[in-house]
């Protein structure tokens, strides 16, 4: 038998994005259900920033635990031990996820696991994971149901030896040799992991860069770093095939019109996120979105006024943070507020060794815009805290047109993750260098890094 229950505001996925509107149409006293089919937290809290940052803090412990004696410390080498690495991580991974759901139950938010499919512009059928079936009728409706990994197309790129980054986090022992096709920031953490547990590791990327959406001199400091550890990095290459055997593949690339060969025992595909779209409905109820994503406004709506999208599923900026913020609007606006979204000053970060973060406008951006910029730096060798810390390698640099307002910032370093914050409130709000120059940072700081770069500024004559 089918049962019928009515609820104010539906979501359907409970990663960043829908926990956070789910919340926030609470909040105003809305009745809320949660529809999640497969594990509360989506891919953030499961299969990616939450368990990919657990195993980089240990891994850069150990990095830091075998580099001791430079700093005066006598101690023995440390070592992985693997089953607990993995132990920890789902720790992790257990006590977040019931911080969350006691976060939906206070706002007495009801969760129903299971699959959803729309079956009209209100209805919903649940397949539960109990193997019943529920329908529910909803006022206002908040798709939030993620994205999944983009798929190789290329000659053997269905490969019994192909991964994926959550295959990776979720590895029983350590593949003798590792090669991450994609250079971007999902590629670079996990490729950081495995060289420093022990992988022989190389990085394909098919761009002149690693990292190709952000700042080239930001970005080959990282490169140098990669390839003084040991890391093989091949930019502007090209795949041409895999190539699989018995106990390991050849990965054959393309690279300045040289062929090239690569062996190891697994490939792991990191080439980016695509909007999970399918097995929805969404066909079925004429809501408009192509294989991009859904289409929606800056309140979050879509072509149907009372359904909203939010998150990946939006092809929208796949950044955990963001599909939180777009949660958060949604919530608000189904609850009846008129609220809209900024993406003007969205920070990205890179947790590798060292650390890449950024805001705003890369200086190629600005000039292909006409802009006249001022391009300040500071180096972190200057600065006393990375002298301290043995973490000297890295610059600050900051983009500002010729009144001083700050457009971008981009730095390289240990810390950036850290003061990177400051940056993007200084652009949402319309700061210039000169307010950054006499902001006062404490001292010895990493973040002073970037009060250096500001008092660069020319000075008037």
């Amino acid at each position: 038998m089918i049962a019928k229950k009515e609820f104010d505001v539906a979501v359907i996925g409970g990663g960043p994005a829908g926990c956070e509107a789910a919340i926030h149409a609470a909040k105003y006293g809305k009745q809320v259900v949660l529809l999640e089919k497969d594990m509360l937290g989506g891919t953030c809290l499961n299969h990616g920033c939450i368990p990919t940052k657990t195993l980089l803090h240990a891994v850069n412990l150990l990095f830091s635990i075998n580099d001791s004696a430079r700093f005066g410390i006598a101690s023995n080498s440390g070592t992985i031990e693997f089953e607990k690495l993995r132990a920890r991580k789902d720790k992790v991974i257990e006590l977040l996820q019931s911080a969350l759901l006691t976060r939906l139950e206070q706002h007495k938010v009801e969760l129903l696991m299971g699959k959803a499919l729309f079956r009209s512009a209100n209805e919903i059928e649940v397949a539960l994971t109990n193997g019943s079936i529920q329908t529910l009728y909803a006022h206002q409706i908040i798709i939030a149901c993620g994205s999944h990994p983009r798929k190789l197309a290329t000659r053997g790129g269905d490969s019994s030896h192909i991964m994926y980054p959550s295959d990776i986090l979720a590895l029983n022992s350590v593949p003798a040799e590792l090669i991450f096709i994609g250079g971007g920031a999902v590629g670079l953490e996990l490729a950081t992991i495995m060289h420093r547990v022990g992988s022989k590791v190389s990085i394909i990327e098919i761009a002149p860069n690693l990292l190709p959406q952000e700042d080239s001199e930001i970005t080959q400091i990282l490169e140098r770093a990669l390839k003084k550890e040991g890391v093989l990095c091949y930019t502007g290459a090209s795949i041409r095939e895999i190539e699989a055997e018995q106990t390991k593949c050849i990965v054959r690339l393309s690279q300045s019109g040289d062929e090239q060969a690569l062996e190891a025992t697994r490939v792991c595909v990191c080439i980016g996120q695509q909007p999970y779209l399918s097995e929805l409905g969404l066909e079925a109820i004429g809501i408009a979105f192509d294989q991009n994503g859904i289409k929606v406004d800056s309140r979050m709506q879509t072509s149907i006024p009372h359904i909203y999208a939010v998150g990946d599923v939006t092809g929208i900026n796949l950044l955990a943070y963001v599909a939180s913020a777009q949660g958060r609007i949604a919530g608000d606006n189904a609850a009846g507020r008129n609220e809209s979204i900024d993406y003007n000053a969205i920070p990205r970060c890179v947790f590798t060794k060292p650390e890449i973060a950024s805001v705003g406008l890369r200086e190629s951006e600005a000039v292909a815009k006409g802009i006249t910029v001022c391009v300040l730096r500071s180096s972190l060798a200057a600065n006393s805290y990375a002298t301290i810390t043995n973490e000297r390698r890295g610059i600050v640099k900051l983009i500002a047109e010729e009144s001083g307002k700050l457009l971008g910032a981009h730095v390289a370093g240990t810390g950036a993750i850290s003061f990177i914050s400051e940056c993007a409130l200084a652009i949402r709000l319309g700061a210039t260098v000169q307010d950054l120059a006499k902001t006062l940072h404490p001292h010895p700081t990493l973040s002073e890094a970037l009060q250096e770069a500001s008092l660069s500024w020319p000075v008037e004559k």
